[in-house]
């Protein structure tokens, strides 16, 4: 299993980042391509290529892929294109994407479908595109996330933060939840975004150990999946809404943390 570390345009220089992250010990970087990305990616185009790293890359979270507003598909497409496009320049380990619309009448039936119809459209073409190109296209898990979304040959992302926090918000136990969830979808699993999370503050992207995330799931996890790749995505100090980012010390505590677990 791989382990990896988040990189998005606030880490300029790449160059000193990629020193750091390397010195500590992770294996790749998820590199999220939110705007001003891929269109303007010079400076990390040439990072990459000079030291030779496998990356992976998150989606921009300004793709609406199930929106079922075509015009706001179609535009999301030409974005998802761009960054497939991009993604296919390296060796690529996977694309990792959200299914997202912000649409209130979502809960509707005839509206839902078609916002099903439209992420099918973009899983479907970005699963060919990633087979011509020879990486993985991974759906990740999040609040508009439903299975409904698990089309075709889309692998999958498991975000355990993610999925603590919203079933916490839906009332139920989130262990139990994450465990039905990996037993039924465990063959398409082939990533984890592993950070710890807060019930109190619904905060998560926190450093493992500083929150509620059940260390011992977690080693049932990776023991039960046995994913490729598992990414430290460890955004803040302490809750989110503090604005107050991790440091390096953070994630340095949080790789350890997780390779004392690590099958």
């Amino acid at each position: 299993m791989k382990i990896g570390a988040s990189v998005w345009f606030g880490h300029r220089p790449f160059e000193a980042k990629f020193e750091e992250l390397l010195n500590m010990g992770f294996d790749y970087f998820e590199i999220a391509l939110d705007y001003p990305f891929p269109e303007r990616a010079d400076e990390l185009e040439k990072t990459l290529k000079d030291y030779g790293v496998q990356p992976a890359f998150h989606a921009p979270l300004d793709m609406l892929l199930a929106c079922p507003r075509d015009e706001v598909f179609r535009a999301s497409m030409k974005v998802l294109e761009n960054c497939l496009r991009f993604a296919g320049k390296f060796e690529t380990l996977y694309f990792n994407f959200h299914a997202m619309h912000f649409s209130p009448t979502f809960i509707f039936p005839e509206v839902r479908k078609d916002g099903i119809r439209n992420i099918e459209k973009a899983i479907n073409f970005a699963v060919e595109y990633s087979k011509n190109a020879g990486f993985e296209v991974c759906l990740e898990n999040d609040q508009f996330f439903m299975e409904e979304f698990v089309l075709g040959d889309v692998k999958l992302t498991l975000d355990i933060g993610h999925f603590a926090i919203d079933s916490h918000r839906l009332g139920r136990d989130y262990r139990e939840a994450l465990r039905n969830f990996a037993e039924k979808y465990g063959s398409r699993i082939i990533a984890l975004h592993v950070h710890d999370f807060s019930f109190a503050t619904m905060s998560d992207h926190l450093p493992l150990g500083t929150g509620e995330l059940d260390a011992n799931l977690l080693k049932w996890l990776m023991e039960k999946l046995k994913p490729k790749f598992a990414l430290l995505e460890i955004f803040w100090k302490n809750m989110k809404f503090s604005m107050n980012f991790a440091d390096s010390k953070d994630l340095e505590r949080s790789l350890e943390f997780l390779k004392s677990i690590r099958v």
